[in-house]
């Protein structure tokens, strides 16, 4: 289930109308625990943090999901690797039902078991303030009831300050299922941030929310809270570790400095990215495979006293996904923020294209047994890598071909007046207009690894494709939004 699920409205509504109704008070009498300080013996070598989020354990107590297999194979990774404290970013259910919570629970105690246990650091997402329609789960979702679910299963508090060798790491979980309104608590973190600068000047703090803090890292322009950006601005020691977005740790925007260093931990579920491709934000191939669930990733900190190193890795084998990255002391100096801004961007090279590129057109039959037509051609090629591309579709006088905006299901997409997307299983889809496009935007491959990219990129064409379309121009594009050459091919 997606974050734009209709369960959000569903469960927000049946919240909203019956409390309103009945005048219930939805607080939750402990939601903050007191700061607690825990001193880990490391034997010289860095304080290790693991980091996962977005589990989304679905609603059953079927072992055979994706899901339940992905945190089973991810955490036993890191058990074997050695952690002394596990943050789980939020997101722990799909939806925040006692099986759910039952699912991850499961997990944790058959891999931990009586093993000596890593420093719980955890926060709630919204999906964890979410529940089926009421009458599907006969519960009335309130904020506060969820909120003891969270604590009953992990026995952590939604808000949270520890201190673990003399670094700080506070929990600052949303504090309902919505995403513009559910980081208001300004005053407790900023008196969390001081206590932690004034108590050590030197060393980075560690802020964990489920949202990206907005404008920072890649998805955040998405799926960010001003809220949170508004008060980390200020303590530029701050390293903020979020999750939500589920976009790839591949891409080089997944970390960010500025006033503060952001990163972002993708997900042990599926990856999402932006909207406006072709193949989908829940990226799909040629065949309409699904192939956002093929790569899930996490994070393996290691911090001492002069640089916090992030290793990014694969997220059920522990293989190493890309390079390190690494902050630098002094922690919040000039010096230290300047290593992951958006100053890259300026040294990026753009991709290349053969001058020579030829395309075959080829016939293939997709998942849902449907003749589609597929581009071939030989792959870009980057300093990094390519992340998608823009295909322009032109007649016998290289003229733009305009054509009906279709998605990857083969359905016509309506707008509405406000310019958002109708989908079509929606009552009010044939109320929509149309558009004409003459492009599409793919991604490319990177989403299944860059080892596993191949040097011949496959395409599915749009089965409206007009028939008096006789040349394509083909350009490729990095995380950056640098272009290559372009280079138009007839078909």
């Amino acid at each position: 289930m997606n974050k734009l699920s209709k369960i959000l409205i569903s469960s927000i509504s049946v919240i909203g109308i019956i409390g309103a109704a009945a005048g219930i008070h939805f607080g939750y009498a402990k939601t903050t625990d007191d700061m607690r300080s825990y001193t880990v013996e490391t034997n010289g070598e860095p304080l290790k943090v693991a980091i996962i989020s977005d589990l989304q354990m679905p609603d059953g107590a079927d072992n055979t999901t994706h899901q339940y297999q992905s945190f089973e194979k991810t955490l036993t990774m890191l058990k074997n690797k050695g952690m002394d404290a596990l943050i789980i970013g939020g997101d722990f259910t799909d939806v925040s039902t006692k099986s759910a919570w039952a699912a991850y629970k499961e997990i944790y105690d058959k891999v931990i078991g009586s093993d000596e246990h890593p420093i719980p650091i955890y926060i709630m997402g919204n999906h964890d303030y979410w529940l089926t329609d009421f009458f599907s789960s006969f519960e009335i979702p309130s904020p506060a009831k969820l909120q003891k679910r969270f604590t009953k299963y992990t026995g952590e508090y939604p808000y949270s300050h520890k201190v673990i060798n003399g670094y700080h790491f506070i929990c600052w979980s949303s504090s309902n299922g919505s995403y513009d309104k559910s980081y208001t608590n300004k005053e407790w973190i900023r008196k969390e941030l001081d206590i932690a600068v004034a108590d050590n000047p030197d060393k980075p703090v560690f802020v964990i929310s489920h949202l990206n803090p907005s404008g920072t890292v890649y998805g955040s322009d998405e799926w960010g809270n001003d809220d949170i950006t508004d008060v980390l601005k200020d303590y530029s020691q701050v390293i903020s570790i979020s999750g939500h977005s589920h976009f790839s740790l591949i891409d080089e925007r997944s970390i960010w400095q500025d006033t503060f260093t952001a990163f972002t931990t993708q997900s042990l579920d599926y990856i999402e990215l932006e909207e406006g491709k072709f193949n989908g934000s829940i990226p799909k191939d040629a065949y309409g495979y699904e192939i956002a669930q093929l790569l899930p990733a996490c994070l393996y900190m290691e911090i001492d006293e002069e640089k916090v190193t992030v290793n990014r890795l694969e997220a059920n084998t522990g293989n190493i996904l890309k390079e390190p990255w690494v902050i630098h002391a002094p922690f919040g100096s000039e010096s230290s923020l300047s290593e992951y801004t958006d100053q890259r961007k300026e040294s990026n090279q753009a991709p290349k294209l053969d001058s020579n590129l030829q395309v075959t057109l080829r016939k293939i039959t997709d998942v849902n047994d449907n003749e589609q037509t597929t581009i071939v051609f030989k792959s870009g090629t980057d300093d990094d890598f390519v992340h998608s591309y823009r295909l322009d579709f032109l007649d016998d006088n290289q003229n733009p071909v305009e054509f009906d905006e279709m998605d990857y299901d083969n359905h016509i997409v309506h707008y509405d007046k406000n310019g958002d997307k109708i989908s079509f299983d929606n009552k009010k889809y044939d109320m929509g207009a149309s558009k004409k496009i003459s492009s599409l935007l793919y991604f490319s491959d990177y989403v299944l690894g860059l080892g596993n990219m191949s040097e011949t990129t496959q395409l599915r064409l749009p089965s409206n494709l007009p028939s008096n379309v006789k040349y394509v121009v083909i350009t490729a594009i990095d995380s950056w939004g640098a272009e290559s050459n372009s280079v138009v091919c007839e078909l």
